[in-house]
């Protein structure tokens, strides 16, 4: 019986990486996106990797309860074996707070918070049946909160103290979560604005040579997963990061603006 892995935000970024990834490895895939032409992009190139898995994409939005129900009851009808949940949509709002408004964190909390819950509840019944693997994508700003962003890294210590309450909870019932914590990877995440709209004209301010090749992480992340893992930080600027703010976070407060 086919397993099927289902990825949400699976149109480009790390979404679509770890789709290909996991098509490397024999998955067959449940692709959710909003942009369906370009999950189509990704559903060929998952084919061509893997010609004998199947792939089946879904234009669904993390905001509508409705739109994930429709993927679930898809699952329940054909009796689809649902091994692995990737909880990987998400945007960041940028901005001072003092220029934002309330309408701005209520925008990103809905994504990248609510977005996640919707993920969790819809599926959590398949995943209890197969005994499966939930992995939710956090961020090193869930660790360290930087001027600017404030939205994006409430949103995501948010889901880190998520993340970490159910892995006992989900354990007592055979299904292992993991919490990817990446940091700076080559995705389309930097280049989308405060309301969730993607512009390509849109310029990349962190440094390349901090960036990780999205494919290099996906595999990283595919092995966590894969291995269990309870906690992956991805990019090695990541891991320091963290490690500073666990010992030493005095340090982190001398770089701040």
């Amino acid at each position: 019986m086919n397993e099927y892995v289902l990825i949400t935000g699976a149109s480009s970024g790390i979404g679509a990486s770890l789709a290909e990834s996991f098509a490397e490895s024999s998955y067959s895939l449940l692709l959710l996106a909003r942009r369906e032409d370009k999950l189509n992009l990704v559903k060929e190139k998952c084919l061509k990797l893997s010609p004998n898995i199947k792939v089946n994409t879904f234009s669904a939005d993390v905001r509508s309860e409705e739109d994930l129900e429709k993927v679930s009851t898809f699952i329940k009808e054909n009796k689809l074996n649902l091994k692995i949940v990737v909880a990987n949509a998400g945007f960041g709002v940028a901005g001072k707070a003092r220029k934002l408004c309330l309408e701005d964190y209520k925008r990103q909390f809905e994504t990248n918070i609510y977005g996640v819950l919707r993920t969790f509840y819809s599926f959590k019944d398949h995943l209890i049946k197969s005994k499966g693997n939930l992995a939710i994508l956090g961020s090193v700003s869930s660790y360290y909160s930087t001027p600017g962003l404030t939205p994006y890294s409430m949103s995501k210590y948010a889901i880190r103290a998520f993340a970490e309450g159910i892995i006992p909870e989900m354990k007592e019932v055979g299904v292992k979560c993991t919490l990817i914590c990446p940091g700076f990877v080559e995705s389309q995440i930097r280049f989308v604005d405060n309301k969730g709209h993607y512009d390509p004209k849109s310029k990349d301010t962190v440094p390349k040579w901090l960036i990780m090749d999205t494919k290099k992480a996906a595999v990283k992340m595919k092995k966590a997963i894969l291995k269990n893992k309870k906690e992956v930080i991805i990019t090695g600027h990541g891991k320091v990061i963290v490690w500073i703010k666990r010992h030493f976070p005095i340090l982190l407060e001398l770089f701040r603006v």
